[in-house]
């Protein structure tokens, strides 16, 4: 009865949270690690190992998940890598989201030979990207690597990638984070966004990417189905 009780109480949290509106956007980076950049483009920056994340997600087709986020007006660099320490002529990728005054966003492959050298750009990908960044409200979104080099970047609040582009080269194993002109913070290893819809006599509870499943009165029901 008592945990019943608090699970009532609890679902009816987070039907008023979403009801009236107001919602805390800093909430979004619940159970992330933190990285602050404000050393600039070229300081040698730290190499996490995506291996290692808590809320790494593998699928059965191979589709590699992890869950990131980006605080700051503009130029949040995501660098990707298959070493640690890349810089004995590694072939990379670099992600410049809402660079130049936050207006563009590109993507890059290149040899890097330093942390502060790299040659033989290519640019893959370029797109308008016109106020995406904010100092107010954290970008969250979920990086997707597939086994062919496609990668997605999805924002948490839709379902369809605002960045894709294919480079077959492309190895995620370890990911970097540094700002161009003004400090940022970045948020990594982040819970899978948790998605919340109505289904008939409850809440739905699921992570973004996995099944539906039905929360009525506190308890999990067999997975639904729910239209967008």
């Amino acid at each position: 009865m008592f945990l019943l009780f608090w699970s009532s109480i609890v679902l009816s949290v987070l039907l008023g949270h979403y009801a009236n509106g107001h919602i805390n956007k800093f909430e979004a980076t619940v159970g992330c690690s933190q990285y602050n950049s404000n050393q600039g483009y070229n300081f040698a920056h730290p190499y996490f190992a995506t291996g290692g994340f808590r809320n790494l997600q593998v699928d059965r087709n191979g589709v590699r998940r992890i869950r990131l986020g980006v605080l700051g007006n503009n130029d949040g660099h995501i660098r990707l890598a298959p070493v640690q320490f890349p810089y004995d002529r590694t072939v990379m990728n670099e992600i410049v989201l809402s660079g130049w005054d936050n207006t563009k966003t590109v993507v890059r492959r290149y040899t890097r030979t330093a942390p502060s050298a790299h040659t033989g750009q290519v640019v893959l990908k370029e797109q308008s990207s016109i106020g995406m960044m904010s100092q107010f409200e954290p970008l969250m979104f979920t990086l997707a690597v597939h086994p062919d080099g496609t990668v997605q970047f999805t924002n948490d609040k839709d379902s369809r990638p605002f960045l894709e582009f294919k480079d077959a080269s492309l190895s995620a194993n370890y990911v970097s984070f540094c700002n161009w002109d003004l400090s940022l913070v970045f948020f990594y290893d982040c819970p899978l966004e948790q998605e919340q819809q109505f289904c008939e006599g409850g809440l739905v509870l699921k992570k973004k990417y996995e099944e539906l499943t039905c929360v009525k009165n506190g308890n999990r029901s067999e997975p639904v189905e729910i239209g967008n």
